[in-house]
């Protein structure tokens, strides 16, 4: 069996590449087993500019694809009319023509490297990851404008069309960019109710399988257990995007520190202190993230990750919109307490109340509040760590996961060659 996948990351090549990754690792972490499968011949083609038209490593035959605007004058054009670059479709149709998949597997909507389902008969299953259309209605926080986001965007930002102010009008075409691939992809991976509500309004008759996440094998290694810290330190793991709430944050922690007496940290991780969207809420909000006891600690990844999540009290995830945050996935297998939003697909991993808290999404008063009830009752974080603990396990069984996979790629062939015989029997 032969199987493509089309990804946004070079996965198990990315070390090869020197490209540093560390949020994509639950691909790698799938990989490392499908691969594994006597009977599957993997490929994974991804967006990148090295000359190589291929190479094998370690079992895997990986295809960087360049990206369409290679050359200076491309990538002027593309920032001169916010086109989107992650696109190639003609170098996407040499990859299927060099490999001859049986199968195609597109992780996730939000990328070009899914636009070539539209010019194949190959059976393509989507594994879907955020969607870019609910995301864009969930853009911006509560109260801020585009207006405000170009006042507050640096001079630099503006000079070269990037950042949020540009990013959000990359978005607008990635929505109708993902309703097209959409449209043309009949079998689906999904997580939550959410997910599926969502595919099923676009494409009722798609065909969905319930499959979740391989998470990165630290998180597999390890169990929380409460720390005795002399404050209460909250962490976050958050992209630079303005919908995560990173907003949410900054008014959290000045809520917390003007209206109570609790003495608390929150680290932050996957941003730097000179972030653009860091310094692009200071702005906005005339606030300091580090006035109100929040710190920046960059990216990080494997044991310098589980060392800064699991010194924690509290998981706080804080995004205004998500499907399936494999942070709030890999806190909950570690046994960790997680409050977060009420938002998309996050009420189909955490039960209020029973294995995490929900919140009010756009409300700090009420994240602020629930912080402190939970500063107050260490047994019920014990108690939420330990449920989530045993749901995550349960969840995240890589067993179950490989076995799910490989059994919708045989459906997929199987049901693809049952239509053709079907086809050519009606002639």
């Amino acid at each position: 069996m032969k199987v493509l996948w089309l990804t946004h990351t070079a996965s198990g090549a990315s070390k090869a590449l020197n490209i540093d990754d560390p949020g994509r690792g639950w691909i790698g972490s799938l990989e490392a087993h499908v691969k594994k499968i006597g009977d599957v011949d993997l490929a994974i083609a991804f967006f990148n500019n090295q000359p190589e038209f291929k190479f094998e490593l370690d079992a895997v035959t990986y295809y960087p694809v360049p990206f369409r605007y290679n050359s200076l004058g491309g990538k002027i054009v593309q920032r001169l009319f916010t086109s989107l670059y992650d696109s190639n479709v003609d170098a996407l149709k040499k990859v299927i023509d060099d490999f001859h998949p049986d199968v195609i597997h597109l992780f996730g909507t939000e990328s070009g490297i899914g636009e070539v389902v539209k010019f194949t008969n190959i059976p393509v299953v989507v594994h879907l990851q955020g969607l870019v259309n609910p995301y864009l209605y969930s853009w911006l926080p509560k109260g801020v404008s585009q207006r405000d986001i170009w006042k507050n965007s640096s001079l630099r930002a503006k000079l070269l069309r990037r950042g949020t102010y540009f990013e959000y009008k990359l978005f607008q075409k990635r929505a109708v960019r993902e309703e097209e691939i959409i449209r043309h992809a009949k079998y689906y991976f999904g997580r939550t109710e959410w997910d599926r509500n969502f595919i099923k309004l676009f494409h009722p008759d798609c065909i969905y399988t319930h499959c979740e996440e391989v998470l990165r094998p630290v998180f597999y290694r390890s169990v929380w257990t409460p720390p005795k810290n002399e404050v209460f330190k909250m962490v976050t793991i958050i992209n630079p995007q303005i919908y995560k709430g990173i907003e949410i944050i900054l008014e959290t922690a000045a809520i917390l520190k003007r209206k109570t007496r609790l003495p608390f940290e929150w680290s932050v991780i996957g941003l730097e202190p000179d972030n653009e969207i860091v310094q692009l809420i200071e702005g906005i909000t005339g606030d300091r993230f580090a006035d109100n006891h929040v710190s920046f600690k960059g990216s990080k990844a494997g044991e310098a990750l589980l060392q800064e999540v699991s010194t924690a009290n509290l998981f706080v995830h804080p995004s205004h919109i998500d499907n399936s945050p494999n942070s709030i996935c890999e806190a909950m297998l570690l046994g960790m307490p997680v409050i977060a939003g009420y938002v998309g697909g996050i009420p189909s991993l955490i039960s209020d109340g029973a294995n995490g808290i929900l919140y009010n999404s756009n409300d700090p008063y009420d994240l602020a509040g629930k912080i402190l009830y939970l500063h107050k009752q260490p047994d019920l974080l014990e108690k939420l760590g330990s449920e989530a603990r045993e749901i995550g396990v349960n969840r995240h069984d890589i067993e179950t996961i490989v076995s799910t996979v490989y059994a919708t790629y045989e459906s997929m062939i199987e049901n693809e060659a049952t239509v053709s015989s079907n086809f050519i029997k009606q002639i």
